[in-house]
């Protein structure tokens, strides 16, 4: 029987009244856009309790907001931004908010003060003020503010402190406007996307500023691709050679390397392991896909001869009156990390179980730690029971966070994809303990992988694989909403800007993603992903099979086993070699 990656979803709408009248804000110029703008609520406030924290972020997720859940902030440097950002360093807090890939951070400060009651002495008598201030933060400007005290008696201090700061939270909730105030600056607003983020790392633009030097400002350089070449005739040194950095004991060993690149402004000349480079203009349509249209822009390359004892090259762009730019690119990858996460069974009885997407999870895994993939140095294996909400964002944020520059970052993931029924721009991955009545808190956003990528993995060459996709239709095959798009994989072919960074999807934004028993217990996509890194990618039957290759075969199978149905789809610039065929040397 065959099955599509998809959620059928069975739901209800239900009309939440808050006792306060909430306009939704148009639909806003954002990837991922919302009604609603993702929250962040940081409260200052003593004790375990984080009543403040607790009765804000309560009354958010009812009015509507996706809030973000602030136990994230789980590194030194997070933690220290938090603390700028509450004692009003509103830089600190754009910071903050980029991290998480939240729209609008609440920060706020919870005072109180307890005392015996003058009246009756076995009582406590508690004030308190609650402050509070939301930050726009694609703008970095408050947008917000209300504060309120409180006074109130209780048997204990803590009741007392729990009691009057639910009160005072309540009310600058309430009789504020803070909430209507950032409703009405949300919906007249655009969000600014191009303001909020930084470029991915090893992107084109975040590459391409200069160098600022004692001669003025340098040109600015950005790698394309660096790619050791496969060695005529000896597969022990090309597999050692493309897919892995070599070591001390095969200092006699050299292989072939081309380098590609941009560079913008003024350029005398670029330099590229010593020598010069090959220099040519840049097309007005190529540098549009780049990410660099209006600026003076040129492409270099070069092929060279590189010992194997050498694991990065550096390139010098030099400009006018002296100044210079120089860069390191790492043709050979250091270390290789992977996280690989394949949901079938599903705690929720609303949502139905995949065959075999734990047994595509499987075999990647199994491949990235064979000797045809290197093997890989890190994997992190998640499956079914393991794959929860906290695991995924433990293993993006956190595991993937060790990965350095010169590395190489695989993401693979199998299983469902959906959007909140309540609120269907808002994307999810669907970890084993979701719930589809509340999505919110139990999926896995689309924006925190987008987060993940942008602000804590920093290798620049990232490998993401999704077999994955969604259905807005119900049970009996009735659509919902009046779409049946794959929006989860057109959400995958936003996460990156123009960079070395990769994306492979099994299908295209309006498809389902496909699994049957004629494809070995596997969904078609990943069958043919298996297949393409065996070696039958080997497109040009070089003994190495990469990105380019693998994608091309896999799309072609695909849509040939499935009468084109289902397209896979990239993104990404440059390649990266994936496999040696015969398990190499």
């Amino acid at each position: 029987m065959m099955h599509v990656r998809s959620l059928v979803l069975r739901f209800a709408v239900a009309a939440i009244g808050l006792g306060i009248l909430v306009i939704p804000a148009a639909g806003q110029d954002i990837t991922f856009a919302t009604e609603m703008p993702r929250a962040l609520v940081f409260i200052e406030e003593e004790g375990r309790g984080r009543v403040a924290a607790r009765e804000m972020t309560a009354f958010l997720r009812e009015a509507g907001f996706p809030v973000i859940d602030p136990a994230l902030a789980a590194d030194a440097a997070q933690r220290e931004l938090v603390q700028a950002a509450t004692n009003g360093d509103d830089l600190a807090a754009v910071e903050l908010g980029r991290d998480f890939g939240a729209q609008i951070l609440f920060l706020g400060v919870a005072d109180f003060a307890t005392r015996p009651d003058p009246v009756d002495g076995t009582l406590v008598t508690a004030t308190t003020e609650v402050a509070i201030r939301a930050i726009r933060l694609d703008h970095g400007n408050v947008i917000g503010e209300g504060v309120a005290d409180a006074r109130g008696i209780e048997a204990t201090d803590q009741a007392a402190k729990a009691k009057v700061v639910r009160q005072a939270t309540q009310e600058v909730l309430a009789a504020s406007g803070l909430i209507g105030g950032v409703l009405n600056d949300w919906e007249t607003r655009p969000w600014q996307e191009a303001m909020y983020w930084q470029p991915d790392p090893g992107s084109v633009p975040s590459r391409t500023k200069g160098t600022q030097t004692a001669s003025g400002q340098g040109p600015g350089v950005a790698i394309l691709r660096a790619d050791v070449l496969p060695s005529d005739g000896n597969v022990a040194t090309r597999g050692i050679g493309v897919v892995r950095k070599g070591g001390k004991d095969l200092s006699g060993v050299r292989n072939t390397v081309r380098l590609e690149g941009v560079v913008v402004g003024p350029t005398r000349s670029i330099q590229v392991d010593g020598a010069p480079a090959l220099v040519e203009p840049l097309g007005a349509e190529e540098a549009t896909r780049l990410g660099i249209s209006g600026q003076q822009a040129q492409r270099f390359y070069r092929e060279f001869s590189l010992p194997i004892s050498q694991d990065s090259v550096r390139i010098v762009a030099e400009g006018p009156g002296g100044s210079i730019s120089e860069t390191l690119a790492a043709p050979r990858i250091d270390k290789r990390w992977a996280v690989v996460i394949g949901v079938g069974e599903y705690e929720s009885e609303d949502i139905p179980d995949l065959e075999f997407a734990r047994a595509d999870a499987e075999a990647v895994y199994n491949f990235l730690k064979s000797d045809a993939a290197g093997p890989f140095d890190e994997v992190l294996y998640l499956a079914d029971e393991e794959a929860t909400g906290a695991a995924m964002r433990e293993a993006l944020f956190v595991f993937l966070q060790q990965a350095d520059w010169d590395d190489l970052v695989v993401i693979y993931y199998a299983g469902h994809g959906a959007p909140d029924p309540m609120r269907p721009d808002n994307l999810y991955l669907l970890p084993t303990d979701s719930d589809l009545n509340s999505l919110g808190a139990t999926g896995f956003p689309m924006w925190d992988v987008k987060t993940a990528l942008r602000r804590q993995i920093a290798a620049e060459r990232v490998l993401v694989i999704a077999d994955a996709c969604h259905s807005a239709g119900t049970a009996d095959g009735d659509v919902v909403g009046g779409s049946d798009d794959n929006a989860i994989a057109g959400g995958f072919s936003q996460l990156f800007t123009p960079s070395r960074r990769l994306m492979m999807t099994a299908a295209d934004t309006n498809e389902f993603s496909l699994e049957d028993s004629r494809w070995g217990g596997h969904g078609v996509f990943t069958h043919f992903l298996l297949e393409g890194l065996g070696g039958h990618g080997d497109m040009n039957s070089d003994g190495i099979v990469t990105f380019t290759e693998l994608f091309d075969y896999v799309a072609s199978n695909v849509r040939t086993a499935t009468d084109g149905r289902q397209n896979p789809q990239r993104s990404g610039f440059g390649d990266i070699p994936l496999a040696v065929v015969g398990g190499g040397g």
